[in-house]
């Protein structure tokens, strides 16, 4: 067994909106403690146009222009440099889910035209 981490979010199936906040837990497992530079979560969330395979004319040469537009992104300093002791280490997050710039969010259609995705990145 080598490390492994793991994102737990506290309500996975809870839909979110702006002003509340995101929680969770990173848990780490590693057989031998760890020495770190850190330890950071990034959350980064995009809306972007999808084509359907069956999607042809106006509305095909209308999504292949638009790029993704990202909603948010925020990173939070979790563990500052140091060491993990082996086992499971358990290191809870809090993210305020804030619109990032000027944009609102408005309710919207999410399915075959239209892909909504948060992304978690992690790094020790």
């Amino acid at each position: 067994m080598g490390t492994t981490l793991d994102v737990k979010i506290k309500r996975a199936n809870k839909v979110y909106h702006c002003g509340e906040v995101l929680t969770g837990v990173v848990v780490i497992t590693s057989k031998d403690s760890i020495q770190h530079q850190g330890i950071s979560l990034t959350m980064e969330g995009s809306v972007n146009l999808q084509l359907s395979a069956k999607s042809v004319g106006v509305f095909e040469a209308f999504c292949n222009s638009v790029k993704p537009i990202q909603l948010i992104n925020s990173t939070v300093e979790m563990v500052k440099s140091g060491k993990l002791p082996s086992g499971k280490t358990e290191i809870p997050f809090e993210f305020p889910l804030q619109v990032k710039g000027s944009k609102i969010l408005y309710e919207t259609y999410h399915g075959v035209f239209v892909n909504i995705q948060v992304r978690t990145d992690d790094s020790l």
